[in-house]
């Protein structure tokens, strides 16, 4: 521990009068002096020790519940164990009411109950399949009636199906609106 200037300068002129004190009376027994030296050793223990006794340090340990505040914690790990159980099984009661009708029949009230029936598919394989092949036949035939020039292929990379060039003050039917007619548009 470091001492401060004071406490230094107080040890020293307590020495001092201490030393003075034993020389002034040749007729003090070893005895008085030893005792004169436990005492002044209890002084100065007193400037360096600045600490409580241990037995005011060390409460005794109290179990869990005689510590008034016990009543509090058990409260607030009571509720976010709740919080921590809905959180981990939401994502499976979801999908249970999700994918099960009687589940959601049973538990789930009416007025709650947002579920929209599947639609039916209007496609099917061959219905997609018969598009495709009207898709092909009717590029070809727009192909052998000359519709894919490359003038006419360089007018439909620049705007949109339908739109008259002319006919387009603010550019809304170009495809890239910030691209400049004489620009090269890249494929």
């Amino acid at each position: 521990m470091f001492r401060s200037t004071a406490t230094t300068t107080r040890t020293i002129s307590t020495l001092r009068r201490f030393a003075s004190s034993t020389t002034a009376k040749p007729t003090s027994t070893k005895e008085s002096r030893d005792a004169a030296m436990r005492d002044a050793n209890e002084k100065m223990r007193a400037y360096f020790v600045n600490r409580p006794p241990i037995e005011k340090v060390l409460k005794p340990k109290k179990r869990f519940g005689e510590n008034p505040n016990d009543s509090q914690h058990m409260l607030q790990a009571v509720v976010g164990m709740t919080f921590f159980v809905v959180f981990v099984s939401t994502p499976f009661l979801g999908r249970r009411i999700a994918q099960d009708p009687k589940f959601r029949d049973d538990y789930i009230p009416k007025w709650y109950d947002f579920t929209i029936p599947k639609p039916s598919n209007p496609n099917t394989k061959e219905r997609l399949h018969e598009q495709l092949v009207e898709l092909q036949r009717e590029l070809h035939e727009r192909a052998i009636a000359g519709e894919f020039t490359p003038e006419k292929l360089e007018e439909m990379r620049r705007h949109f199906a339908g739109v008259d060039p002319k006919d387009d003050p603010h550019g809304w039917g170009k495809l890239h609106p910030g691209v400049d007619d004489d620009e090269d548009i890249e494929d």
